[in-house]
């Protein structure tokens, strides 16, 4: 059974206890416009409210997992205007009574990587790249990426991308070693998450939800310790008349 929330989120249940959310727009790449954090969050909360599956797996296109902010909710930040739908949608993964497994087949960057970071099992393909790449458009990181991006690639290697904005290979994080589950060819990343979410659906659904709410409660108070720093230095950095300069050039028309 397919589920739609509009044109861009779709909500795929199988008979065998899991439910794929799938990210499927396809003319705007995954990136978090408007339209495409609402659809998110409203399917995010049906699943947690209303379907209850035993696990999520969250996917999105093949070329392409998730992007970050789209240029006018950057430019709206750097107006001036709040924007919070992006951390409203961290707060629903991490606040979900299943566990979500997250098929990285294609690219993710910025707050992309960061649906990645707040989901509870992640794999990754060799072929795709994944950055946080927030400084590359001229302000500091957002959606806990201080401090739960190290969770993910290591420390080092988590500073190494917030500082250069650079977007490593699924094979270049591989062999530097990383708490990714699985960095796979990208034909087999969505068989192996959809093995990992029938071992789990095959479990008590009661005792999986319990244990999904003690497991995730370091990476809420994380959450938490990052906002404090992140909203501070949004407000300092998008202040800057130069990043309204940089966003115009790294978005061309």
């Amino acid at each position: 059974m397919i589920s739609g929330y509009g044109k861009l989120i779709k909500v795929i249940k199988d008979e065998r206890g899991f439910s794929i959310l799938h990210m499927a727009d396809e003319k705007g790449k995954n990136v978090f416009s408007e339209e495409f954090a609402e659809e998110l969050i409203t399917a995010l909360d049906d699943l947690s409210q209303n379907q209850k599956p035993r696990v999520v797996i969250l996917k999105g296109l093949p070329d392409v997992f998730a992007g970050g902010g789209d240029k006018r909710v950057l430019e709206g930040l750097a107006e001036g205007k709040v924007s919070v739908k992006d951390l409203i949608i961290s707060d629903k993964l991490l606040a979900s009574p299943f566990p979500i497994i997250a098929a990285m087949e294609g690219h993710a960057v910025g707050g992309g990587l960061m649906l990645a970071c707040c989901c509870d099992i992640v794999l990754a393909s060799l072929e795709s790249r994944y950055g946080a790449v927030f400084m590359s458009m001229g302000f500091t990181p957002g959606m806990g990426c201080t401090t739960l991006l190290a969770e993910l690639v290591g420390n080092f290697t988590a500073h190494e991308m917030m500082y250069t904005a650079k977007r490593f290979k699924g094979r270049e994080l591989k062999e530097r070693g990383t708490a990714i589950n699985y960095i796979l060819p990208k034909a087999l990343v969505m068989p192996k998450a959809t093995d990992i979410a029938l071992q789990i659906a095959e479990k008590n659904p009661k005792s999986v939800y319990l244990l999904k709410r003690t497991l995730v409660a370091r990476k809420k108070r994380l959450l938490i310790e990052a906002r404090l720093q992140e909203d501070l230095m949004h407000e300092i950095s998008f202040s800057f008349p130069e990043t309204k300069s940089i966003l115009k050039e790294y978005y061309v028309e």
